[in-house]
This record gives C-alpha cells, structure tokens and sequence, in this order.
C-alpha cells in the first residue's frame, strides 16, 4: 500500500488491532480447517486461542446436513469475538464448484462441472445448480463459495483444472464466470476467482509438484487476465493465487510467493483491492520451493486423512514468505491443531520487526473493509 492508502486506516481501528493479543493479531490472516466430523478439544482452544478470521471446510467436516450444520454453528460459537466496534463477519468457505470439485454433504448432489455447462451454452441450468448450492450452503451457515475457477483450458493435458473451467478462449471463461460472480453477489454470499495469475496452461497439477507456465506478459494480459479483470471490475471480493511459475515475471517463486506478480500486476495493473488468498499451502508446489518432497497424498485434502508425520517446518517461512508477497489470508488446509504454527509463526514475526507489524496491519484493516462492505452488483 502507498503512504496515503496507509494514512486511510483510522486511528481507532489502529489502537483496536494493537491492544489485541498478537496470537489474535495473527489470527486475522489464517483460514484453517478441522479434522474431522467433530470439533476436537485441542481445536476448540486453539480456535478461541487464535480466533481466526475464517474457516474453510472439505469433505472430511461434512458428513451430513444435520452434522454439518451442528459443526459449524459450534465453530462460530468457540470462535466468538467480544463486542467490538470493529466485529467482522466471520467467514466459513468451501470449495464447492460441482462436478469433481464438491464439499457440500449429503445427499446433496455434485451437480455439473462448469464446462459442461459452457460448451452447451446452459445459463439457465448453470443457474439452477448455483442456486441450488446457495441454499444448502446459507442453511448450513457457510458464507463463503470458492468460486468460480476462471482458469483458461489452453493445455489439453492440463488435469488439474480440466473440466473445472468454463472453456479454452478468455471470451467463454469471462462470460460463465462473471454469471456466476454476479448470482452469488446478488445473493449475499463471499464470491472467490481462481487461481491467479492462470494455471490452465500448465502440464503438471500444483498440488503434487511445482507447475510452470511458460507464457509471456502479453498473453497473460491479452488471454489469462481477461476474466480476472472483468471479475475485478465487478467487485469480486476475493481472488486465490496459484503455486504456478511464471519464468518470464518471476523466475525463482510461484505467485503465492511472487511479490511482482501479486504487488505489481494483480494489485496496481489490474487494480485489484479485496483480499488475495492463498492456495493451500500444503501442497507440494510450495513444499517442493523450500526443498522438502513428501508423499502425493499428504498434500490432498478432499477425503484423506489428516498426516501427523509429513514434513512441514517450511510453513513458517513460506506463511511469512507469502504475506510479504501480498497474501492477505493464508489457507493450510489440515486441523489447526498444525496450522497453528503458522498463527505464533505471524505473532512472532510481528514481535521482532516493526515493519512487518506494521504491512500486517494494513492487511488487517483490507480485511476489515473487504468483509464488512456490501457488495454492490453494476447495473
């Protein structure tokens, strides 16, 4: 942020973020995620410890309707802030796209993946199905869907994103994705564009290995920055980066940690100002950055169980690593039970150098703003 977006932040938001505990401080910036259908007593602790800005929840949370809703209102219920005059909403997300990419329990039904519905023009069933997703996910008390993925499919071995796209021209994507921002705007919900800067062009998937994309800048902003823009314009209110190397603007970091990438070109160029997520950083793209190698399924989070043996020392610096790069929230997706390490890896941070203090709470104030202004749809 520059000099006069700093002096923006009031006063009395600035003497409310300092007076909290810097555990709490931390919390601002850390969506984590449970273990299991049941909210555990270490959990619970750490949740009311850190008090967490959001949660975001998989299949392995989710086992039925009635389950679902239960754990979530006891989410919120542990998670609880004192009254402030600076109380945020609270957000709960999953990722829940249809297709193969689906968190909602059931018996709901995944639905459609998105490029079905482009490739036979399907607005209105595209439609039915979000809405559909919308209903379930406010009566189970989630705010926040992950979507929708505005990737382009130029690679047609790329697996990873495949068929969670809305097609392969820049025209296609922008079309689908901005009906779907627009229906969950108008319906109150927390709308998300990923995976920024593109990882549609790629040949490996980010969560088993480092993935590259060897395009230059004028085809990110001739091709994969088309619907990203158009998003931005309407007032999308958060954009997930992807674990994706870009040689020619960053030859040493993926975007997640890549302060060119995420500073210079989603912030000033596209003039993005809602919040940057990360993606899970417990996949091996970003684990493979600071040299540890672990089993595939550690890094996978749908059904599996949570790994209490992987390797992940690398979390501290990669969480600290990130915010500098321009994440606002940080997304590890196992029990904060683990993640919690990066919450006193933040609060630590923030203890020694002033000027990280100081970015966090920049963050800290976007993340207010973000979360508490209404999002108003164009005409």
């Amino acid at each position: 942020m520059s000099p006069k977006e700093r002096q923006s932040i009031p006063k009395k938001f600035e003497k409310y973020f300092y007076s909290l505990p810097l555990i709490e401080q931390a919390g601002f910036f850390l969506w984590p995620s449970l273990n299991s259908i049941e909210i555990q007593p270490e959990e619970k602790k750490l949740l009311n410890l850190i008090k967490p800005s959001g949660v975001i929840l998989f299949k392995r949370n989710l086992q039925s309707f009635a389950q679902a809703r239960n754990l979530i209102q006891t989410i919120k219920k542990v998670r609880r802030n004192k009254k402030s005059s600076y109380n945020i909403p609270f957000i709960t997300s999953i990722d829940e796209e249809g297709g193969r990419v689906s968190r909602l329990p059931p018996p709901f039904i995944r639905g459609k993946p998105a490029l079905e519905f482009a490739e036979l023009n399907d607005l209105n069933g595209l439609e039915s199905q979000i809405l559909h997703q919308i209903f379930v996910a406010k009566n189970l008390g989630i705010n926040s869907l992950l979507s929708p993925v505005v990737d382009i499919l130029t690679e047609p071995s790329n697996l990873v994103i495949g068929d969670r796209c809305f097609g392969r021209t820049p025209e296609k994507v922008t079309k689908f994705a901005s009906f779907v921002n627009k229906i969950l705007l108008t319906e109150n919900m927390y709308s998300c564009a990923k995976h920024f800067p593109g990882h549609g062009n790629t040949t490996t998937d980010s969560h088993k290995e480092l993935s590259v994309s060897n395009v230059t800048l004028d085809v990110l902003r001739n091709r994969e920055w088309i619907p990203f823009k158009n998003l931005i314009a309407e007032n999308v209110p958060f954009i997930i980066t992807a674990h994706v190397l870009i040689p020619e603007i960053d030859q040493n970091n993926p975007a997640t940690l890549s302060k060119t990438i995420l500073a210079k070109y989603l912030r000033k160029e596209l003039g993005f100002k809602g919040l940057i997520i990360s993606d899970d950083l417990r996949m091996n793209a970003i684990a493979e950055h600071y040299n540890q190698k672990r089993k595939i399924q550690s890094s996978i989070t749908e059904n599996n169980n949570i790994s209490i043996q992987e390797e992940d020392d690398y979390l501290k610096q990669a969480a600290i690593d990130a915010l500098k790069a321009g994440c606002d929230i940080l997304l590890s997706c196992q029990s904060i039970v683990r993640e919690a390490k990066i919450a006193y890896a933040i609060a630590n941070k923030m203890q020694k150098d002033k000027l990280f203090h100081n970015l966090m709470l920049e963050k800290a104030w976007n993340i207010f703003s973000t979360l508490t202004k209404k999002q108003k749809m164009k005409a």
